[in-house]
């Protein structure tokens, strides 16, 4: 049995290691995919605050792979800490982010990015585009929402609460986002710019004339693909860390407790309630 370490909550303490339900209903046999929790919480609003979210994925991989986890899959778009954790550890690491963009590889040619989140976020995509060489693949990124509907994280919580409550008008506009970039940018492929779209993907697919890549599903899946051939990144390309370096980041953060940087609204996953 494969263990999957599932690293991206974003909305705060969810007393479950059960995974978001679109990768519970996609779990194959053999492989056993768990949120974990990463002990500093935090939204990337700003690159600095990007900065802290990949400090806090970087500790909560080190943290899995001490548990005896097998991979971790980083759920979300941003794919924070990512070459960082491939360094740092030796499961197998895959981002969302970075697995759709190369799945699109297989699909088509020229892809754009639907995102809800608005333009002043651009930088997760920016950079995410640059490290994995496929800004030459990607046309345009398209937001949903603006800056003006996006103030801080209550504006945040606000835009995923309406994902997962199927809400038709923003769905109308996503489509709307997609119709634009198939016909003013060419192209012949959709990527939904966060996991926390995952919820609508169904919907959005079954009227899109192209293909639409859900990053989440296609994500997860990339994890279970690699573990099932025997393949991990190189360490040609991501050297191994020095081990008295790796508990550094978990010092700093346990020094003073549980931090909690403003990460309370439901943000890039889908996490369960517990159990009664």
């Amino acid at each position: 049995m494969f263990r999957i370490a599932v690293i991206g909550t974003g909305a705060g303490i969810s007393k479950t290691s059960c995974p978001p339900t679109p990768i519970a209903e996609l779990a194959g046999e053999g492989f056993a995919p768990e949120l974990v929790e990463p002990r500093l919480r935090t939204f990337p609003m700003t690159p600095y605050d990007r900065g802290l979210t990949a400090l806090a994925y970087i500790d909560c991989a080190i943290e899995a792979e001490k548990a005896g986890f097998d991979a971790v899959f980083i759920n979300t778009f941003g794919d924070y800490g990512i070459d960082e954790i491939r360094s740092a550890t030796s499961m197998v690491v895959v981002g969302a982010g970075e697995a759709t963009m190369a799945m699109s590889s297989n699909i088509g040619r020229r892809f754009s990015i639907v995102t809800i989140w608005p333009p002043k976020l651009n930088f997760i995509y920016q950079e995410r585009l640059r490290s994995t060489g496929m800004d030459a693949r990607c046309a345009s990124i398209r937001h949903v929402l603006s800056d003006v509907e996006v103030e801080g994280l209550e504006g945040a919580g606000a835009a995923v609460t309406s994902l997962k409550d199927l809400n038709a008008s923003i769905i109308d506009r996503i489509i709307e986002q997609i119709e634009k970039a198939i016909h003013e940018d060419g192209v012949d492929t959709i990527i939904l710019g966060c996991t926390c779209m995952a919820p609508i993907w169904p919907l959005v697919s079954r009227r899109a004339p192209v293909p639409v890549l859900e990053s989440m599903r296609t994500g997860y899946k990339t994890v279970e693909a690699m573990l099932a051939l025997g393949l991990k990144h190189s360490y040609k390309a991501y050297p191994k860390a020095a081990p008295s370096n790796l508990g550094v980041i978990g010092k700093l953060i346990a020094g003073q407790g549980n931090l909690d940087l403003g990460g309370d609204c439901e943000v890039c996953v889908i996490t369960e309630e517990p159990a009664d």
